[in-house]
């Protein structure tokens, strides 16, 4: 059991669409995190990964935690105002 091996699953994820489709719908409703990573330990185990439970919410994290950031220049401009999207009208 491995953190590596839990990597290696999310890449063939990545790369498959079929296998994106099972795990969303293998992950759908489940709101806790501990559920979520047990049926993913699971799914992956029955892919030939073997990972703990742990692993895959370190996992989880570190993917979540790239997601985070500072946004640059380009994007901060935008989302500030600094650019104008013609022909849209925005309402809540």
């Amino acid at each position: 059991m491995s953190l590596a091996a839990c990597t290696e699953f999310l890449d063939k994820i990545n790369s498959d669409a079929a296998l994106q489709q099972e795990t969303s719908s293998l992950l759908e409703g489940k709101e806790e995190i501990e559920e979520a990573a047990n049926a993913f330990v699971l799914f992956g185990a029955k892919h030939g990964y073997e990972f703990t439970t742990a692993e895959a919410i370190q996992k989880y994290q570190e993917v979540m935690a790239q997601g985070e950031g500072e946004l640059d220049d380009e994007v901060l401009e935008q989302v500030a105002g600094g650019k104008r999207v013609s022909g849209c009208v925005y309402s809540t």
